[in-house]
């Protein structure tokens, strides 16, 4: 007779620990078998008399997953569409509402996968990481402790000097990881920060933000190519990456 399968839960989640043994609660003298699943929650207060208890999930994995189902029903109007079928030398979405609906997902897609590499370089930083660099000149030195490195060392630099710090690493400048997460941080950029110029109508020379949304490889799959980098340099791997539903 084969063990019984552990309750993992949802892949989303931040942390699951099982109980080692059973486990009486002093609280309600309810006793919880050997094996059950721990899930760290957060209780809300929604009025007076009703507080809801949600389980907390890792940041990571929650946007990567919703940039990928947004981009998935972006890819789905694209190919109803025919755009990348047709033979045709110009083509077009089925309606107005498909063409915007397209776009709408597929900025979702980009500012999701962009989120959830912030997420994730953050919350690979160890609480007693000091990060030193020269400050304005090559004498002084700067020393961070992990808050700091949160709220004022740019993206790029977490990437490319702290992390690799942190998990004894290259950079990963220079790799095809890289090369897919600047072109999703200009197009991320050029979403979050529109400029008028930027939105104007053109013909197929221009490049506006229009043309970057587009043309931006799968957001989520690009994220997640360069959380991969690092998570294989790391001893203890998040829960969720390898369960990670979306195909890679």
């Amino acid at each position: 007779m084969s063990a019984p399968e552990i309750d993992k839960g949802d892949w989303r989640l931040q942390t699951t620990k099982h109980l080692a043994e059973d486990w009486t609660s002093p609280w309600s003298g309810i006793t919880s078998p050997k094996g059950t699943r721990i899930t760290v929650v957060s209780v809300i207060k929604l009025t007076k008399k009703k507080l809801l208890t949600v389980p907390i999930p890792n940041a990571t994995a929650l946007m990567l997953n919703a940039s990928a189902r947004a981009f998935e029903s972006a890819r789905a109007l694209r190919v109803s569409s025919e755009i990348d079928k047709s033979l045709k030398k110009e083509v077009s979405f089925t309606s107005e509402t498909d063409a915007l609906d397209y776009i709408e997902r597929m900025i979702e897609s980009i500012i999701l996968a962009y989120s959830a590499i912030e997420a994730f370089a953050n919350e690979s930083i160890p609480s007693d990481f000091v990060y030193t660099r020269h400050k304005n000149s090559d004498v002084l030195l700067d020393a961070s402790n992990k808050e700091s490195i949160e709220r004022h060392v740019p993206t790029d630099e977490k990437l490319t000097a702290v992390l690799p710090e942190v998990l004894g690493c290259k950079s990963p400048k220079g790799t095809h990881c890289w090369q897919n997460y600047k072109q999703l941080k200009v197009s991320r950029d050029r979403t979050i920060h529109m400029k008028t110029e930027d939105r104007k109508s053109s013909g197929p020379e221009l490049d506006t933000i229009w043309k970057a949304i587009v043309l931006t490889p799968a957001p989520h799959l690009s994220a997640k190519a360069l959380v991969d980098y690092f998570v294989k340099n790391m001893t203890n791997k998040p829960q969720w990456h390898q369960r990670f539903l979306h195909a890679t």
